[in-house]
């Protein structure tokens, strides 16, 4: 399987990678779960297998998840009461909740879940919900002309969404 970017061909490597860097007081030595699930007829529920079931409920005996996720394409590592602060989404109002469905890794103290790219929404349900839309720091953009005395000063504020994380849970998988 590949895919063709910008006119070249590369090839689609789905690998797996350990996480080298603490992650707010998480210890850098632990398992990576390889979490596989086998093929059934329909496409709405997914058969486990039996050593991913037991791997996914060594994760859901652990008492605090993290997750990094995708938001409007940039990702954010996040646990639950967390509060993330990224460009506005015009969309939303305040106290809106979002399921955020794109999650490339999960994991606790001890075992993590990689995704390819993404982890299964089956396995996780992560919720946020809208708490602010301020306005950034104000920032002055001078523009100058060069050998003239012309000079044109402006303003900008960036504006951002303000979203706290109110629930991370791994499901509960059958086999």
């Amino acid at each position: 399987m590949s895919s063709v970017r910008a006119g070249r061909l590369f090839p689609r490597v789905a690998a797996s990678f350990t996480l080298r860097t603490p992650v707010r007081g998480f210890q850098t030595t632990r398992a990576v779960l390889q979490v596989t699930s086998a093929t059934t007829t329909s496409p709405t529920a997914t058969k486990w297998s039996p050593q991913t079931v037991e791997l996914v409920n060594r994760l859901r005996d652990q008492q605090k998840y993290y997750a990094t996720v995708i938001i409007k394409g940039r990702p954010f590592t996040v646990t639950q009461n967390d509060i993330v602060v990224m460009d506005r989404i015009k969309d939303l109002e305040l106290g809106d909740s979002l399921a955020l469905n794109q999650v490339t890794e999960l994991g606790s103290r001890d075992y993590t879940i990689k995704g390819q790219p993404f982890v299964n929404p089956g396995m996780f349900k992560i919720e946020a919900t809208v708490i602010e839309h301020p306005d950034g720091k104000q920032f002055t953009v001078t523009k100058k002309k060069q050998r003239t005395a012309g000079q044109k000063t402006t303003f900008h504020r960036n504006h951002h969404t303000m979203l706290r994380i109110s629930l991370i849970d791994v499901n509960s998988i059958q086999a």
